[in-house]
């Protein structure tokens, strides 16, 4: 495992691996490119795991919503109106990133009861669960990696969700099919600008009319290339959100 730290790169393994003859090699290998100081040292039995518990934060959206992990021991929303669980694993989507805080504040004033979802590139399942819980009837969700598929199951469960028939994807836009034509009112992606691109025609296929397609996991250089894009599938700015240097833009057919 490393860690940078300052001006530092810290290195951590077990004792059993460590191979004396190896590390001079490093050191060695390394000086020449600017090596200032090198020690080897033991570091004392720690519950790391423990530790990086104490040192996640939970993520407040207003007072709308609130994004937990497990072991913060969260049962009721308190003064949220929603508290989603979401494990942290592989998975992209624990709220922190200010893609999925951003598109979280923007779903927030969005009604949506009774409503048909698609959240692509779903990664922890926090988009689509968020919008379950306000009232979504029918959600798929679908992301090209395994451990994000497994990722959006295992918080379906924790957010007492698993039992909705709620359909979870494992590909990209190849596998959304005939039967998802005109079928969602929202499609939410977070992923990049390449790919919005490159699938926009697809998203754009499962929309019903009035639609509203959420696109985020781009930098405000990339708005316009994704706004031309857009106007070539009749899609038009509803809303444009900055979130530091990210942006989510909402449009709608």
């Amino acid at each position: 495992m490393f860690q940078h730290v300052d001006d530092a790169l810290m290195a951590f393994g077990q004792d059993q691996e460590l191979d004396a003859d190896a590390l001079e090699e490093v050191r060695s290998r390394l000086e020449p490119l600017g090596l200032i100081e090198w020690q080897v040292s033991e570091v004392e039995e720690e519950n790391w795991n423990a530790q990086w518990e104490s040192d996640y934060p939970e993520v407040e959206v207003g007072r709308v919503v609130r994004v937990s992990a497990p072991f913060h021991g969260r049962t009721d929303p308190d003064d949220f109106a929603h508290q989603i669980t979401i494990q942290p694993r592989m998975a992209f989507g624990t709220g922190h990133h200010e893609t999925t805080r951003g598109l979280l504040a923007e779903m927030a004033k969005m009604d949506w009861e009774d409503r048909c979802v698609l959240d692509m590139g779903c990664g922890s399942g926090v988009l689509g669960i968020y919008a379950a819980m306000r009232g979504a009837r029918d959600v798929v969700f679908v992301d090209i990696d395994p451990w994000s598929v497994r990722n959006t199951e295992e918080n379906l469960g924790l957010n007492q969700l698993a039992e909705s028939g709620f359909e979870v994807r494992e590909g990209g836009a190849q596998v959304l099919t005939t039967k998802d034509t005109a079928r969602f009112d929202v499609v939410l992606a977070n992923i990049n600008r390449n790919i919005l691109i490159e699938d926009m025609a697809a998203y754009v296929a499962t929309l019903k009319s009035p639609g509203v397609l959420m696109l985020s996991g781009f930098l405000h250089p990339d708005l316009a290339p994704l706004e031309r894009a857009a106007q070539k599938h009749g899609l038009s700015r509803s809303s444009l959100r900055e979130e530091a240097q990210w942006r989510i833009l909402s449009l709608v057919c």
